[in-house]
């Protein structure tokens, strides 16, 4: 067999003399290419992870911003509970991709984009596509600090120190999902890296260029995420230890960087950090208090020692018991290098200094696993100088521990490589039953429950008419031939303001015979294959906060509820002219900023429309106005003045004809305008209402009651 494979080693090497003469030349470099390739590899699996619906709270936080300044062309972001630099990285992203858009025809304006604060709803994304661009600028940043740990242990080391850092980052299952999502974990660890790599090099080379980027770094990172500014500790470190062992001028200038440096650095990538202080000073106040006081909800746990104890177990969960031995063995090498003590540094203040919070978020740690990675690199090298110095006369001991490490690390790969096909190749169910859908044969028409939030991209790929409703009209009217019904096999929510709502469309879905139930559709594949630290099943359809993936039912009949007839009621909201945020229960819609409410059936008669809200200006007064046969009266009450005057149109229509519509002016604290029509004959009446002014205005509650 050894015969065998080299005649065949023989016959390449003559074929192919100058791959053969690269191969030996460039050992090392072809070995991390081949690493950087394969981690970028394992990174690009995630960026489609459930586009066109989003799978993580806080992406909008960073790709809607960046989008809502292509809109305004205002660059100030309003929000600075995380650090501005990625909005601004995306941003460019953003402007290059729809430059790309425009010029293929494919973006006609940028006001067809569509974000959350047009629709009310947080995870609003018309053009995926933009996001996917985002994900790979953190794929890229992600990619970029296995490279980084690479730098780290061979500067340390030597360079299998490095591969082995490397390959044990690039496989790492927690990195991977950070750097596949828009957020500010993967970025921040890439330069909190490059913080330990320059003050390091600053050691190793006493050059002070290495010192001055070193600091530079820190703001980059600190303008990403602010808890990591902490990592200013190194260069700190790094300073004292060339001082004491006097290989540098002491000289007050390298003091007076450290905090200039940085600082100038972050208020360079932040500029409205200075320009819009008030909110700046505001959001950061908030964040500390946030993690340090008020907690988050599910996220929470006491400062101190169970904070400590919850974070050491989430790493032990990440990187295994093999990781946690190595990580301890590597951990020994302080001993005989004293400079792995500057890369523990950062780790150990920054788990100390986090575990006086509350928020018990473990992303917060990802910039903590580049150091692991390291020390991991180190174990090697510690059980390869063990073996040298107890069995000298071994022969070749770099094969055992190199054997060693793959029986370590190739498995890994393997497992994360055959996860990222599957997250890859897996589909949300509301892009799935879309296919399934098209399959059906003697269908005209599919209705969707409105909760299901079914995205444009999808529908427009749906072969057949459709409708989008909420469960209690689709239950309300009465079952077509020929018309199959897409709803959800659960509701469900986080928070506690639908609990109502929730159980009256559970009840009117969980009333669906088996034998109406077509088809049943159900993601196994995350359900089963997805492990802790990918993508969380969530089988339910969430009305509060994004689903993820929800099981679904096609039905051809459902139950029918009838409404109740001549009183329609929602729950508190916030109108706006962008719809920022809206909470209606029950059945009314918000597009493009107008709330309409669904067409009720209303009987020949006299009705009242009655609508509260919560501000006021005016003083009290009534007045008549005549459309065609129909009078109708508006009646503001006074309570205080206000200096922000809202205005409110509002339509009533009949039979989808304008029967009346007035405008509004609320008062402070309360207000409610009164409209009488009358109906000739038996007619679907519907209500819309729509914020003319960029003036919040809380709608309490609307009636219409038949007198």
């Amino acid at each position: 067999m050894s015969d065998f494979i080299a005649s065949i080693k023989a016959n390449f090497n003559e074929r192919y003399p100058g791959i053969h003469h690269a191969i030996v030349k460039h050992y090392f470099t072809s070995i991390i290419i081949l690493i950087i390739f394969f981690a970028f590899i394992l990174r690009y699996f995630q960026l489609n992870v459930g586009l066109p619906y989003l799978y993580f709270w806080d992406e909008p936080l960073t790709a809607s911003n960046a989008l809502q300044m292509i809109k305004t062309g205002d660059y100030n972001p309003h929000f600075f509970k995380y650090g501005s630099l990625m909005i601004y990285l995306n941003l460019l992203i953003d402007q290059l991709y729809r430059i790309y858009l425009s010029l293929t025809g494919d973006l006609a304006s940028v006001e067809n984009i569509r974000i959350g604060a047009d629709t009310g709803w947080h995870w609003t994304i018309s053009h995926p596509s933009f996001y996917f661009w985002n994900r790979f600028l953190t794929a890229t940043m992600g990619t970029a600090t296995v490279f980084i740990a690479y730098l780290i242990s061979r500067s340390i080391c030597n360079r299998w120190t490095g591969i082995i850092s490397a390959l044990f980052l690039s496989v790492l299952p927690i990195h991977i999902v950070h750097s596949g999502f828009v957020t500010m974990d993967a970025p921040v660890a890439l330069f909190v890296s490059l913080v330990a790599l320059f003050s390091i090099l600053f050691i190793d080379q006493k050059k002070i260029i290495y010192f001055i980027l070193s600091l530079i770094c820190v703001g980059f990172a600190t303008a990403i995420k602010y808890n990591s500014c902490l990592v200013i500790l190194l260069p700190i470190a790094s300073l004292i230890w060339m001082s004491y062992r006097d290989e540098i001028p002491r000289q007050k200038f390298y003091w007076l960087a450290i905090p200039c440096l940085p600082a100038v650095t972050f208020f360079f990538l932040m500029p409205y950090a200075i320009l819009d202080f008030p909110n700046f000073i505001k959001d950061v106040l908030h964040q500390i208090n946030y993690y340090k006081t008020t907690g988050h909800p599910g996220a929470t746990i006491s400062p101190g020692w169970d904070y400590f104890a919850f974070q050491i177990r989430e790493f032990y969960q990440n990187i295994g018991l093999t990781g946690t031995i190595l990580f301890a063995i590597g951990l020994a090498g302080t001993i005989f290098r004293p400079v792995l003590l500057l890369i523990l540094l950062f780790p150990a203040s920054y788990l100390v200094f986090m575990s006086g919070m509350t928020v018990n978020f473990h992303r917060n740690f990802i910039q903590v696993y580049p150091f692991i990675a390291v020390f991991t690199g180190v174990a090697f090298y510690n059980l390869h100088a063990a073996l040298t110095r107890f069995y000298p006369k071994l022969k070749k001991p770099i094969l055992i521990v190199c054997l060693a490490a793959m029986l370590v690390l190739l498995p890994r790969a393997y497992d994360a490589y055959q996860t990222g096909i599957v997250l890859h190749n897996t589909r949300d169910t509301r892009s799935t039953v879309i296919d399934t859908l098209n399959a059906m044969e003697n269908m005209q028409k599919v209705v969707f429950a409105r909760e299901l939030r079914i995205h444009k991209q999808d529908l427009d790929r749906l072969k057949y008419d459709y409708a989008i409703q909420p469960i209690e009209i689709m239950s309300a009217e009465q079952n077509r031939d020929r018309t199959h019904y897409v709803l959800p096999v659960e509701i469900s929510q986080i928070y506690t303001y639908h609990q109502e709502e929730i159980q009256t469309k559970q009840a009117i879905i969980n009333k669906i015979p088996d034998e109406h139930i077509m088809q049943y559709i159900d993601n196994i594949y995350i359900g089963k294959n997805i492990g802790k630290n990918y993508i969380k099943q969530n089988a339910a359809t969430m009305l509060d906060v994004f689903s993820t993936s929800p099981s679904l039912i096609i039905a051809n009949q459902i139950p029918h509820e009838p409404l109740h007839p001549g009183t329609i009621a929602f729950d508190t909201c916030k109108l706006s002219p962008t719809g920022v945020q809206i909470n209606i229960r029950n059945t009314a819609t918000l597009r493009d900023g107008v709330i309409t409410t669904p067409s009720y059936h209303l009987k020949r008669g006299r009705y009242l429309f009655t609508f509260q809200a919560n501000k006021s200006a005016t003083q009290e007064r009534s007045k008549s106005f005549i459309f065609g046969e129909y009078e109708t009266k508006i009646t503001v009450k006074r309570l205080n003045t206000f200096r922000e005057h809202a205005s409110i149109k509002v339509s009533i229509f009949a039979d989808q004809t304008l029967l009346t519509q007035q405008i509004f002016i609320p008062t402070e604290n309360f207000a409610q305008m009164d409209a009488f029509f009358s109906l000739e004959k038996n007619q679907r009446v519907s209500v819309q209402i729509e914020n003319l002014y960029p003036v919040k205005t809380t709608v309490k509650q609307l009636k219409i009651l038949a007198l």
